[in-house]
């Protein structure tokens, strides 16, 4: 293209942008503003001083709550009782019915059995049943020699044996023991860690409730629940039969209510007491163990600014180090012992505290018992003795604020131990009476079909 070869045409545009200087006459129509009258910003010294102080951590610290703590151990405790309650009343029921329909050993149907009736022909049934797996284990094990048939028989009898022999109190404490057994293993599992201690671990710090309860069946040692354990398994079967032994007292006096099996009273006897005995460990901790910790900060800080303000007003280069130094190792103090506080006396867990129950309700009931430690000395101690030795134990440990176990709890169990000791038979017959049309209610009918089948066939 041709036309691109010609030269550039400059362009001039004949209008200009207006040359217009800006002018600084003042407008008659504002008004004037003096410098003067324009109020002065504040200086940064001046907004300080009108700043307000910001609380220090020991004065901000809120106390540790212990009304909805209260509240759950309350509903807990009052439940328990009421579900153990109602399940008595159900196995009376039911065992009622089949003791009517079949009478054992010349029972009379006109007439409610007794306790003892009512045991015996659980065991009886209970036996039948164990006896009829052993012979459909032994069918089943025609085609196979005779020396395994023997040992699987043998191991059978071993294992079973001893379950059919003991007592249904001391069934209760192996079942418990188990359900510890569970919540120990899932411990052992890496990814569960974080859960388990948010869970199944008592912080009063963190505000919950529930853990209350669920801190009562952890362990997280293979020690602790060894110990736990075996003696749940020492004194549990041996409280199950002394709350037996008051309630017949109490059925004495205030008319017949059988009881079938002490087993739903031992269970809530076991987290009635776990649940009181964590509640006394929170608020010795909520009331007496943390406002110690909490002074022992501020008295830490009021001396390290004591120890600033005497480094401050000294001039030489020496005592300023040592002041500095001074000041640094107080700072790491405090540093130290909030960490301490933030940690210390923290986290629970155990049943040691129901298991205090069961200790006292054995002591007391049987005072001429003797007990033989696992830990030496091995000669046997009168109970009564070993159990106020423990207790003076925890008293001096809760006095002096050692951390090994949870004094507080242990102590918390005991008292709960000596009050159901006390009046916990009366309790227990005053809530299966209240419970009783209501059980019937549900569960009656197989004690009416019984009746009915009863008074036909004579």
């Amino acid at each position: 293209m041709l036309w691109t070869l010609r030269p550039l045409r400059t362009w001039t545009l004949p209008c200009r942008t207006p040359q217009r200087s800006f002018s600084f006459t003042p407008n008659t129509h504002l008004p004037r503003v003096l410098a003067d009258s324009l109020p002065k910003p504040p200086t940064f010294r001046e907004q300080v001083a009108k700043a307000k102080k910001l609380p220090s951590f020991t004065d901000a610290v809120r106390n540790v709550p212990i009304r909805n703590q209260i509240l759950f151990v309350i509903a807990g405790t009052v439940g328990s009782l009421v579900v153990g309650a109602h399940l008595t009343n159900y196995e009376l029921s039911k065992w009622w019915a089949y003791i009517a329909s079949s009478p054992q050993d010349g029972l009379l149907r006109n007439r409610p059995p007794t306790s003892e009736e009512l045991m015996r022909a659980k065991y009886v049934v209970f036996g039948r049943r164990l006896q009829g797996t052993l012979a459909a284990l032994k069918s089943s094990m025609e085609q196979l020699p005779e020396t395994v048939k023997a040992m699987v028989v043998w191991s059978y009898v071993q294992v079973f044996q001893p379950l059919l022999n003991a007592s249904e109190g001391k069934r209760m404490c192996w079942a418990i023991g188990a359900v510890n057994l569970a919540v120990w293993l899932a411990w052992r599992v890496p990814r569960w860690n974080a859960f388990m201690l948010r869970a199944f671990t008592h912080n009063p710090l963190s505000g919950k409730s529930y853990t209350l309860l669920t801190s009562t069946f952890s362990h997280e040692s293979i020690v602790h629940l060894g110990f736990n354990c075996l003696a749940l398994a020492s004194f549990g079967g041996a409280a199950s039969q002394q709350l037996m032994l008051l309630y017949k007292k109490v059925e004495g006096e205030q008319g017949l209510l059988s009881e079938p099996t002490p087993k739903w009273h031992l269970l809530a006897l076991f987290i009635s007491a776990g649940l009181f005995a964590s509640l006394v460990s929170h608020i010795a901790y909520a009331r007496w163990q943390y406002p110690r910790l909490i002074a022992r900060l501020k008295s830490m800080n009021a001396s390290s600014s004591l120890r600033s303000g005497t480094s401050a007003a000294a001039p030489s280069a020496a005592t300023t180090s040592a002041a500095a130094s001074a000041s640094t190792a107080a700072s790491e103090t405090a540093l130290t012992a909030a960490s301490t506080a933030a940690r210390e006396g923290q986290r629970s867990l155990g049943s040691s505290g129901a298991i205090y129950a069961m200790v006292v309700i054995s002591a007391l009931g049987f005072p001429d018992a003797e007990i033989t430690l696992v830990i030496p000395p091995w000669y046997p101690i009168n109970i009564q003795t070993g159990v106020g030795a423990l207790l003076a134990l925890d008293l001096i440990g809760a006095w002096r604020g050692w951390k090994i176990f949870d004094h507080f709890a242990h102590l918390g169990g005991a008292a709960f131990g000596a009050f159901w000791y006390a009046y916990g038979a009366k309790i227990w017959y005053e809530i299966r009476a209240w419970d009783l049309p209501v059980a019937y209610f549900f569960h009656g009918h197989n004690l009416k079909n019984a009746f009915k089948r009863s008074s036909e066939s004579s």
